[in-house]
């Protein structure tokens, strides 16, 4: 699509930031008016971008159903804006968008906007939806502006619903009637609202993780299990990880489509039910070990190829966990699917991320590669690269190999590269 170029003249300059200068993550100060009913929104955002924003240009995404009303950056000055249409495959209904500015480079800015907008448009394997039955607004629209280079985020946000609705947000909540509120203390990746008449909250403490359970439709009998699980799984992650964030939030996802995802300090999963649950506990574990382990793989590009760093190493995480739990046997039948199900398969390097074989490169081969990378320096020494791989915050197949040479050897760590490119 060509862009289409729009000068907005901007008649009211921000003078300064509610937040300290010294602040180096993200910021969103969110006033956020639903109506799920009609899939309606209204918003006011203030968004306190990081230093190390490119000179003169600030980029994100929104959904483009969205009209935006208002933007004012910080200088003052009149901005130029280019639209396109979205180049990120899990945002295909959004609106790229390209600010030229006059900020400078090392200070922070900021942008305040206002947009408003029905939602009616999302892909059937969209995690995100509106509607009065149930509402989960993320990233996947995306309802707030968005852009994952600029690394992850606070936010303190307030929403006006209808008080037939209950409302569910990561952070700390504060709520009465109509209006709730939810401030972030840790850093993270997604901004993610659930409401339903039905959703209520439940707290637990499990280690020292707060968790929080929401959910519609789950008995107690359930939820005490789904703790008991949790509860292993943190046990294992607390011998074999750093230490991560406190908080980790559990949510019942009422969507019929989509699937599970996790983001930085919250889970969520569609379709759970305890028959299901009870009838394959030991598939749960795996799901619920993976999701739960993305809490600390998650910094490579999940755009790119390079977004084997985060499966590959979550699911053969989740393989670990069953190897503890439940034996060497059910471990090694899950390793053999695997090398059923990824026979044929192009290698892992350079996969193209947007064909159907990616979901089997992802979750099957490259957690394979890294089972044969075990067989080949013990599962002592492949934990201690665990480890390292987390301190060290590596987000790059580069910065992989060089974590690797230094543990094993280059011989070593030129074998692994070549089972990425050749198998």
């Amino acid at each position: 699509m060509k862009n289409i170029s729009l000068i907005i003249l901007i008649t009211i300059a921000l003078t300064g930031y509610d937040r300290a200068d010294n602040i180096e993550n993200p910021h969103y100060d969110i006033r956020l008016s639903i109506d799920p009913a009609e899939q309606y929104i209204d918003v006011e955002c203030k968004w306190v971008l990081p230093k190390n924003t490119e000179a003169g240009t600030i980029i994100f995404y929104l959904h483009r159903q969205l009209q935006i009303e208002e933007i004012m950056p910080s200088n003052g000055e009149s901005v130029i804006i280019s639209r396109d249409t979205s180049d990120i495959r899990y945002m295909p209904y959004a609106t790229k968008y390209t600010i030229k500015t006059h900020a400078l480079k090392n200070n922070r800015t900021s942008l305040q906007m206002k947009y408003s907008g029905r939602i009616t448009e999302w892909s059937e394997w969209s995690p995100s939806v509106i509607g009065e039955e149930w509402t989960e607004l993320g990233s996947y629209f995306p309802w707030y502006p968005r852009n994952k280079e600029y690394g992850p985020f606070t936010y303190e946000v307030e929403v006006f619903i209808d008080d037939k609705y209950h409302t569910f947000m990561m952070g700390n909540e504060a709520a009465d009637k109509n209006w709730a509120s939810y401030t972030t203390e840790n850093t993270t990746n997604d901004i993610v609202l659930c409401a339903s008449e039905d959703l209520r909250t439940v707290n637990k403490e499990v280690f020292q993780y707060d968790l929080c359970i929401a959910h519609s439709s789950f008995p107690d009998t359930l939820i005490n299990s789904l703790t008991d699980d949790i509860r292993e799984i943190l046990a294992l992650f607390n011998r074999w990880f750093p230490a991560g964030g406190n908080t980790i939030c559990l949510v019942e996802s009422m969507r019929e489509e989509g699937g599970g995802y996790a983001r930085l300090g919250g889970i969520y999963l569609s379709g759970l039910t305890s028959s299901d649950f009870y009838g394959s506990r030991k598939a749960y574990t795996r799901y619920l070990a993976h999701e739960i382990s993305h809490l600390w793989w998650y910094r490579a590009d999940a755009n790119t190829w390079e977004d084997w760093l985060n499966e590959g190493f979550a699911e053969y995480t989740a393989l670990l966990v069953l190897r503890e739990l439940y034996g060497q046997d059910y471990f090694e039948e899950q390793i053999e699917k695997k090398r059923e199900q990824s026979e044929g398969t192009d290698p892992v390097w350079q996969y193209d991320r947007n064909r159907e074989q990616a979901y089997t490169i992802l979750y099957d081969k490259a957690p394979l590669l890294l089972y044969e990378l075990e067989g080949r320096i013990g599962i002592g020494p492949f934990k201690q690269l665990m480890w390292d791989l987390l301190i060290n915050k590596v987000s790059t197949t580069y910065e992989f190999k060089r974590i690797l040479t230094d543990l094993e050897g280059e011989e070593t760590a030129e074998w692994f590269v070549e089972m990425l490119k050749e198998r």
